[in-house]
């Protein structure tokens, strides 16, 4: 049992850290981001870098910690991706109106429809995988240890390297090279698929068949994490130095991309081999993980980022670090308040469902 909650525990973490993580990448990547107001070839856009390639794996992560614990169960609760739909609901339309009041000018029902959607396509791929994740557990279970292999290696070339390797034809050519993917007409869509989400849980429920023998140690992993990170960071310079573009309109940062995703997977190993005992404070902050996910955005334009990507660096980094801790303590605080009345009518309606709300494959 210790070490179960250990595990537990040590998720939480990385649950907490890869929500951090996302603030990062919309702190650099969001209108007026760093990214847009730092200059080129400066020691900020080199930093802006280094931080996006650390933080670009949060989402993988997040999906490869879905796999890791899902593919033990096909027991699927259908109030979990009605509690995320209404959750993102909720807060969606309190934005709206709160920004309508402030700033009336500017809202309009494609503001609404941004916040409920565009912004939130994480949730909505996740639910999807969420609901079939059982029937790819079955396929996994029924499968020997080298099927498993197999199977997790044509899926990688085949939805990760190769879409890759065309996303990187399409954008060092400019040419048109749509239907040449394995994923979709118009190649990759840079892993916002449900596709890369499959592809991740797969990964995760191998990760969990080598956690019940021994996972590599962290110091075989440390070096393997370095090496992708430096050479996704060098992919991210040269794309921008050939194109003659934004640093970060680049494929080296795609969802999909094969250093992405190892990076993802390493990361998750790492944290499973960590000896951390069971703390409720971590546990307690990391359940707010994606109420920071759905609602961090609402926040972000409050911080002046402009005035300090461009500003001292030192300064850009304390600036970064505060506005990733109080955004989370802010979203912290929401999911606070709104878990009671949630778990109000969660319970009221379950009381009416009963047994229907779940379904066993």
């Amino acid at each position: 049992m210790e070490k179960v909650s250990t595990r537990q525990t040590n998720i939480e973490l990385l649950r907490l850290i890869a929500a951090c993580g996302v603030i990062v990448l919309h702190y650099n990547s969001n209108t007026d981001g760093a990214f847009y107001i730092a200059p080129d070839n400066s020691i900020n856009q080199f930093i802006l870098v280094f931080l996006e390639s650390l933080s670009i794996c949060a989402v993988n992560v997040f999906v490869l910690i879905s796999g890791y614990f899902l593919s033990r169960s096909n027991i699927r609760d259908f109030f979990k991706p009605a509690g995320l739909l209404m959750q993102v609901a909720v807060f969606a339309i309190l934005a709206f109106f709160i920004e309508k009041i402030l700033i009336p000018g500017s809202v309009t029902i494609d503001t609404l429809f941004e916040f409920l959607f565009s912004s939130n396509w994480y949730i909505y791929v996740f639910i999807a995988l969420y609901m079939i994740s059982p029937f790819i557990n079955v396929m996994w279970k029924a499968l020997n240890t080298a099927g498993k292999r197999i199977l997790l290696a044509f899926s990688f070339f085949f939805f990760s390297v190769y879409p890759t390797f065309i996303d990187v034809l399409i954008y060092w050519s400019g040419r048109q090279l749509n239907g040449s993917s394995t994923i979709g007409l118009e190649g990759s869509q840079a892993g916002y698929t449900i596709v890369n989400f499959i592809l991740l849980y797969i990964i995760g429920a191998f990760i969990r068949d080598l956690s019940d023998s021994k996972l590599p140690s962290n110091g075989n992993l440390f070096p393997r994490y370095f090496i992708c990170l430096c050479l996704d960071m060098a992919w991210a310079f040269l794309d921008g130095i050939r194109q003659g573009k934004k640093i970060y309109d680049t494929i080296a940062w795609n969802y999909s991309n094969p250093f992405i995703i190892a990076e993802a997977a390493i990361i998750v190993m790492i944290f499973l081999n960590l000896n951390i005992k069971q703390n409720k404070v971590i546990n307690k902050l990391a359940s707010a993980s994606l109420t920071v996910y759905i609602l961090h955005l609402r926040f972000l334009g409050f911080f002046q980022i402009e005035k300090f990507a461009k500003g001292n660096p030192l300064i850009m980094i304390v600036h970064m670090i505060i506005t990733v801790i109080v955004i989370y303590f802010i979203c912290f605080l929401c999911h606070l308040i709104y878990k009671y009345p949630a778990r109000l009518i969660s319970n009221l309606a379950s009381k009416k469902v009963g047994g229907f709300r779940k379904i066993s494959i």
